[in-house]
């Protein structure tokens, strides 16, 4: 469920806990900017009646909102985010938060800047958050007509949104690599299916270990951080499934293969000595050399599934090129952590 998530993201994006980040936000009821709006009135012609809150009582302003690879629903989002702001505001990306879009943009319904300010007043984040959002509104209340349109994310400072606008940016991306790969797929045989479901698992337990092991949890970014990290392998994944479906399949013989696992062992051991110093002098952050280890294991259950997958979907790639290309990838991931 949504509230679930938001809790796991709560409790990674933080700084310090969620608690910290309210009493940052606490400040928002003393802003001057604030006082006029906070006064201002909601259209009750805008609101969910009686019948449209039971029936929305489990929606999801966000789902709505950005609708990632369908079409935005502005009005039902609009409803929804009403419900979502008397249930108290608790998510980021719904409630007031949706609301301060939907009305500064005028979608499904009249722009509305004053009534935007009000709904950026109550939504959560630091206070240069908000002073930014309303110098935001501002700007597009000059503009009239020609306004750009404006997103929650536009004027973030802190950690703790970065993290959340990282998540929400993830979540839009992962939509459209899922339907990429339906459709490199549609026409696969059982066989091959079976066999990239073993791979993606492979791929879900090394890119965990490499998030947990090899990325910094100790700065305020670390939310980030980690769906940046993340993001990253899932990007490498996609795009070299859609190069050797399109025929750009990895090169490599026993030669090339044994340079690139040279070249992997001195990368290895350079980001452990620089991670043992690095912790030695209490710069490593979270990073640790048992961590570092650990996404190394798996990574190698992840290149070989890339050659069970290889041998059963591309079987004129040998197992060489596959371990070559594969290795080449891990090398220059830890040649960037030791700072080469």
């Amino acid at each position: 469920m949504k509230q679930g998530r938001y809790a796991a993201l709560a409790a990674m994006f933080a700084v310090g806990s969620v608690a910290s980040f309210a009493a940052a936000a606490q400040g928002f009821g003393d802003n001057p900017a604030c006082a006029a709006p906070a006064k201002l009135a909601v259209p009750a012609a805008d609101q969910p009646d009686a019948t449209a809150r039971e029936r929305l009582k489990d929606c999801d302003s966000e789902s709505l909102y950005y609708a990632d690879g369908g079409k935005p629903d502005f009005v039902q989002a609009r409803l929804c985010a009403y419900v979502e702001r008397d249930r108290g505001n608790e998510l980021v990306f719904g409630g007031s938060g949706v609301l301060m879009m939907i009305y500064a943009n005028g979608e499904g319904v009249a722009r509305n800047i004053e009534l935007a300010r009000k709904f950026a007043c109550e939504t959560d984040g630091a206070p240069a958050e908000l002073d930014g959002r309303l110098e935001h509104l501002e700007a597009m209340a000059k503009a009239g007509a020609k306004a750009d349109r404006m997103d929650l994310c536009d004027d973030i400072t802190s950690g703790y949104m970065m993290g959340f606008c990282a998540d929400r940016g993830a979540s839009a991306a992962k939509v459209e690599r899922d339907r990429r790969a339906a459709a490199l797929t549609a026409k696969w045989s059982a066989a091959e299916r079976t066999a990239l479901t073993r791979l993606r698992a492979a791929a879900d337990t090394y890119f965990d270990a490499v998030v947990d092991g090899e990325v910094d949890m100790s700065g305020t970014a670390r939310g980030a951080m980690v769906v940046g990290a993340r993001e990253d392998l899932e990007k490498s994944f996609s795009d070299a499934l859609d190069a050797f479906e399109h025929g750009k399949f990895p090169t490599g013989d026993a030669a090339a293969l044994a340079a690139a696992d040279k070249a992997l062992n001195a990368s290895y051991a350079a980001a452990m000595q620089y991670y043992k110093q690095q912790g030695a002098e209490g710069l490593a952050g979270t990073v640790t050399t048992d961590g570092i280890r650990a996404a190394e294991r798996a990574w190698i259950k992840y290149r070989d599934a890339w050659v069970a997958f290889g041998a059963q979907k591309y079987p004129k790639v040998g197992a060489d090129a596959w371990r070559t290309y594969f290795t080449q990838e891990r090398e220059r991931a830890l040649k960037a952590m030791a700072g080469e």
